[in-house]
């Protein structure tokens, strides 16, 4: 974790890209990181953050942030951030190659379209 923390916070305006930050974390760390590269993307570093992740966590927690921004009740040391500052795309493959779909927010955070696969369904069906 930590060479992912000094990536994220090390340097300003840079390119950063990590493949799957949330590997071998516990799932309020890996919600813990959706608030750290919040701060590295938007907050004074403005770096350019990609991620690979298969972290319902951590997306979850960039969307209740972007929910919280929109109706004022973003906790105290959190950095704001907005629908229009993040880009959620859904990788997978098709007959021929690959195809990067756009998952747009809103400005609740919530999901336009609906997620392909069962990403956050299979939470749901363990629980019910």
């Amino acid at each position: 974790l930590i060479p992912v923390v000094v990536t994220a916070l090390a340097d300003r305006e840079h390119l950063v890209v990590i493949e799957q930050p949330e590997l071998h974390l516990h799932p309020r760390l890996q919600a813990n990181l959706g608030d750290l590269f919040i701060e590295a993307a938007v907050g004074e570093r403005k770096q350019t953050v990609i991620l690979e992740t298969h972290s319902e966590h951590l997306l979850l927690r960039i969307m209740r942030r972007i929910r919280e921004t929109t109706t004022g009740q973003l906790p105290n040391g959190c950095t704001s951030v907005r629908a229009d500052q993040v880009l959620v795309l859904y990788v997978e493959p098709e007959a021929g190659g690959t195809i990067a779909r756009e998952m747009p927010l809103n400005e609740l955070g919530e999901l336009v379209k609906a997620w392909p696969g069962g990403f956050f369904e299979e939470g749901l069906r363990e629980v019910f």
